[in-house]
């Protein structure tokens, strides 16, 4: 039921960019290599990356300045001393975009709402055990990227941070971090 929310939301940005207003709508897709950055006890936690996917639509509208907003289904997560946890998210860049020829940078907030939540091995910080009953349910951070696009087609390196906690841990933080490869056609 909520992959269907996700193609829900995702049919309902293109069909309201889909306005005379709007430069180009686009579907997107590619690899996330997510992990965290983790502390506890006052400590930074090594933790390992997640090798993942997004995929989603955009809507872009401006000439050399300009708004660039997405919805993405987007898979993260990291792993611990064997084990692993699998977040996924429905992310909303809002970005201001600078375009220059083929050439493109962004920024903006990066909301995520968190869809799925899998631990696998029982994973645990400084002994604290993980469950997906505790992770926050939004996530709240920055997004910056670039790329370009040939006629129709994208390509975009991105990388967005967490400014809030995904899973409370006394005397520590886990906060997300991703960088995104992502390949797009414009409608």
């Amino acid at each position: 039921m909520r992959l269907a929310h996700v193609v829900v939301l995702t049919v309902l940005l293109a069909v309201s960019a889909a306005t005379p207003a709007l430069a180009q709508i686009g579907l997107v897709g590619g690899v996330n290599l997510a992990g965290v950055s983790a502390s506890a006890a006052g400590a930074d936690v090594s933790t390992d990356d997640r090798t993942a996917w997004h995929f989603g639509a955009f809507a872009s509208r401006g000439g050399l300045l300009g708004l660039h907003l997405g919805v993405l289904y987007s898979q993260k997560g990291f792993g611990v001393g064997g084990a692993a946890v699998d977040l996924d998210y429905l992310e909303v860049p809002l970005m201001l975009r600078v375009k220059f020829l083929m050439l493109r940078g962004y920024g903006g907030v990066n909301l995520a709402f968190e869809i799925n939540c899998a631990a696998r091995n029982d994973p645990a910080l400084n002994g604290v055990a993980f469950s997906c009953g505790d992770t926050e349910s939004f996530d709240f951070g920055w997004k910056i990227g670039a790329g370009g696009q040939l006629l129709f087609f994208s390509l975009d390196l991105a990388y967005a941070v967490s400014t809030m906690d995904i899973w409370k841990v006394e005397d520590g933080s886990i906060k997300n971090r991703v960088f995104q490869i992502s390949v797009g056609i414009g409608l």
